[in-house]
Formats: structure tokens, C-alpha cells, sequence
């Protein structure tokens, strides 16, 4: 069982009918819909190597902002990865 299937069926677990002439699992149609959202987000989230390459990028123009006084940003603080993150971020959209 995949991530997204068990993440599924926690969302919305077997519900049978209760039907004389046999079970049905009422919430199949939502555990689907919700693994196909599930498998589309960890695509979309995936780091690929055109993002490492546009993160070592922003990395290197923060650093040179940094060099020529052009920001007030600390390397190796919280502040400078959270710049790189936001860069990152924006540039993705």
C-alpha cells in the first residue's frame, strides 16, 4: 500500500451499505479522488534537479548581495535561508 492509498483510507475508511444483496464501499469514490490529490501534491512538492539548480542559483545571488553590502541579510542565519526560500518560492509561481 502506497503513502496515498493509506493516507486515503485514514481520510475515509471502509463504509459498507449494509445491503442485503451485497456490501459496497460507499467511500471508494472519495478515497480515489483524495489519492489521485494526494499523488498530484508529492509531484508538485518533488525536488527536481532544475530546482537544485535554480536553488544554487539564488544561493549564489544572495551570497553576492551579501558581498557587496547590497542587504543586510547574515549568512548562515535563519534570515539568509528564509530569503533563499522565499526567492525559491516566488519563482516557482
Amino acid at each position: 500500500m502506497s503513502k496515498a492509498e493509506g493516507r486515503a483510507l485514514e481520510a475515509f475508511p471502509l463504509k459498507t451499505d449494509g445491503d442485503s444483496r451485497g456490501s459496497y464501499d460507499l467511500n471508494v469514490v472519495k478515497r480515489i479522488i483524495y489519492q489521485q490529490g494526494y499523488e498530484q501534491a508529492e509531484k508538485d512538492l518533488e525536488l527536481t534537479w532544475e530546482s537544485m539548480r535554480e536553488l544554487h542559483i539564488i544561493f549564489a545571488e544572495v551570497d553576492t548581495e551579501i558581498e557587496l553590502c547590497m542587504t543586510d541579510i547574515k549568512s548562515e542565519t535563519i534570515g539568509y535561508y528564509l530569503e533563499v526560500l522565499r526567492r525559491f518560492l516566488q519563482k516557482k509561481k
